[in-house]
């Protein structure tokens, strides 16, 4: 008996959003090929942002991000980083499981404590305001990919990571 996965599709009509979530997806298999450790368990330096679907129908799917994060069968398994707003049930540190299709962004922290990826918070930095903009971006590494997983050549998703369902897919 095959499970059935549902799978989400995030749309924004914000082109600088759209090529933040573009930009993230494509290096997001460098990202967990250079954090994933044994046993199927990634770095703790990893966070990924998760669509969630939710039960509330006027909005549908809650972006969230997650941390201690393990590969669980074909899929993902980890712990909320964040407060959940729509999602009954859940607080900060709930397990929560979702598929590679949800993923919409990605961030690792490097050695120095500033952090690689975080695509969509680049965006939002143009139109913040000037001084929480600039302690935000004091905490980026300039380049959100590492130079090192540049080199790394793109496989893209494996066949297992694809969605099935066109209608709710990043």
């Amino acid at each position: 008996m095959q499970a059935e996965v549902r799978v989400i599709k995030v749309v924004t009509t914000d082109y600088q959003m759209a090529e933040a979530f573009r930009q993230a997806r494509h290096s997001l298999p460098s990202a967990l090929g250079g954090t994933q450790k044994k046993h199927g368990y990634f770095s703790p330096s990893l966070a990924l942002w998760v669509a969630v679907p939710v039960p509330d129908q006027t909005v549908k799917v809650e972006m969230i991000w997650v941390d201690n994060i393990r590969r669980k069968g074909k899929g993902f398994q980890g712990t909320l980083a964040g407060h959940p707003r729509h999602m009954p049930g859940k607080a900060l540190r709930s397990p929560i499981t979702f598929n590679y299709s949800q993923i919409a962004d990605w961030a690792v922290q490097a050695v120095d404590g500033r952090y690689y990826g975080y695509f969509s918070t680049r965006v939002v930095l143009d139109i913040s305001e000037p001084a929480i903009a600039a302690q935000i971006r004091a905490t980026l590494v300039e380049r959100p990919v590492p130079r090192l997983w540049a080199d790394i050549a793109d496989e893209g998703p494996r066949p297992e990571d694809v969605c099935d369902d066109p209608d709710i897919c990043f």
